[in-house]
């Protein structure tokens, strides 16, 4: 290998390519044309003596030279973070960017929690993203924000959890179904009926289906959508039954649809902070994490209260 090092942007596309698996959508996210990233990563592999790339098909790979880089690459930009980390823990101030990644579920109520902290703490900027569970997964085994929202761990990385709200899972239908009215719902009945299911991977499928297998019932999957919100809009429009996150119900109201007191239900497990524990947690991280311990769960109570007081104040429409 040559006596020059590697560059910062070098390194970036590496991250980028190892991300994306495409020369054209990392040229798109990092704002930099395809020749130059084609061009920049050829210069790198020159330096290296070896391809930090290959091509599968229309897929674009990493080598064992290009995962050598990444690996450095990682730790470089985690040693850049800590120095940014130490700065802002010496000056003493809750200041500074907060980076979360959450799956989509808790788009209904981390607005809520993140609105709370910020008044809290003016001069924090939140940069939150939403994706599925593996869009979340990934950033989370790239490192690339201070914490992440989820109701099953994933495995593989080492990562510090925070439980600090309870997520119940509860099942339900448009409200002229033939169940709406019915009380104390058995599982076998259930199992009878049409669902609309997340996508694989999705921890409320996999509680969902793991709850009717373990009574030795199976699940009727009719369709799959990959969004709460579009399969509250199929339950509504009556295509099926569904099972969701009380809060997806709670707090993202579409109207025509009921929840179902059905036998074992709802589900519960809980909703986790977590943070690679390979990260230094800047005072702005720690500041959040300890709001959302202290602070969650009572400030979504007290929304959710607010919420069924004014539905209940609202004018019949005949």
């Amino acid at each position: 290998m040559s006596v020059k090092q590697p560059t910062i942007r070098q390194l970036q596309l590496v991250q980028a390519l190892a991300r994306y698996q495409s020369l054209s959508v990392v040229a798109e996210k990092l704002f930099i044309s395809q020749p130059s990233v084609s061009i920049q990563l050829k210069n790198l592999s020159d330096l290296l003596g070896l391809p930090v790339y290959q091509m599968r098909g229309r897929v674009v790979e990493l080598t064992d030279a290009g995962q050598a880089v990444l690996r450095s690459a990682n730790q470089i930009f985690q040693s850049l973070d800590n120095l940014k980390t130490d700065i802002d823990n010496l000056q003493g101030v809750v200041t500074g960017t907060l980076t979360i990644a959450v799956v989509t579920t808790a788009q209904y109520f981390l607005p809520l929690l993140l609105a709370a902290f910020t008044q809290r703490h003016p001069q924090v900027e939140v940069k939150l993203e939403i994706g599925n569970r593996d869009t979340v997964h990934a950033r989370l085994r790239d490192n690339s924000d201070d914490f992440y929202l989820f109701s099953q761990i994933p495995t593989g990385v080492e990562v510090l959890e925070s439980p600090f709200l309870t997520n119940e899972l509860v099942v339900v239908a448009p409200e002229r179904h033939e169940l709406a009215q019915q009380e104390n719902i058995s599982l076998a009945r259930l199992s009878h009926y049409p669902f609309i299911l997340r996508e694989a991977g999705s921890g409320t499928r996999e509680a969902a289906i793991n709850l009717f297998n373990f009574h030795g019932f199976k699940l009727n999957e009719k369709m799959t959508i990959a969004s709460s919100e579009a399969i509250k809009q199929a339950v509504s429009a009556g295509l099926g039954l569904s099972i969701l996150s009380r809060y997806s119900v709670d707090f993202g109201l579409v109207p025509g649809i009921k929840i179902l007191p059905v036998e074992h239900f709802p589900i519960k497990n809980k909703w986790r902070l977590v943070q690679r524990s390979s990260r230094k947690p800047s005072l702005t991280a720690k500041a959040f994490q300890q709001f959302m311990l202290d602070n969650g769960a009572k400030i979504l109570a007290k929304a959710k209260k607010d919420i069924t007081s004014t539905n209940s104040t609202l004018p019949l429409l005949y």
